[in-house]
């Protein structure tokens, strides 16, 4: 995921960006990493990796093998661990009340692995906000601003 913005600000070491978001990209939700609706957004990246100044026009983006870790992590361990959790509910549920009350059991076993999945989630996310490699970065200048 990249996208093209321009460095409005660099104050120490920080980097303010601004970029624009198509309307084509609203429902996407891949960007919403780097904003929230369409129109023009800015964002600020902690650290001036590749020392870019003021009006530089840079593409900002997340490293490939990062943005597939967070998916995987985001949308395939939760539907597995809800698997899981189902197979297990209904097996306990047929072996405590009886085959009629399994498929509850498997709904319940479901339904709390969901919710146990996103709670670990949310305690793993707020401790990889701080590691770089999920935050954007600028990747690389496009086109150096004149006269500065």
């Amino acid at each position: 995921m990249e996208k093209e913005a321009w460095v409005v600000e660099v104050e120490a070491g920080q980097v303010r960006l601004r970029y624009t978001r198509h309307t084509a990209c609203r429902h996407c939700g891949a960007c919403f990493v780097l904003g929230k609706g369409p129109g023009e957004e800015e964002i600020v990246l902690p650290k001036n990796q590749l020392e870019v100044r003021k009006g530089d026009r840079v593409v900002v983006g997340l490293p490939g093998t990062s943005l597939l870790k967070a998916s995987l992590l985001v949308y395939t361990l939760p539907l597995l661990l809800f698997l899981l959790g189902y197979l297990a509910g209904a097996k306990t549920g047929d072996t405590l009340f009886g085959a009629a009350r399994a498929e509850i059991g498997g709904l319940i076993g479901g339904v709390l692995a969901l919710v146990l999945t996103y709670v670990g989630l949310h305690f793993y996310d707020r401790r990889l906000s701080k590691a770089t490699r999920y935050q954007p970065q600028v990747l690389r200048i496009v086109e150096r601003a004149s006269g500065e």
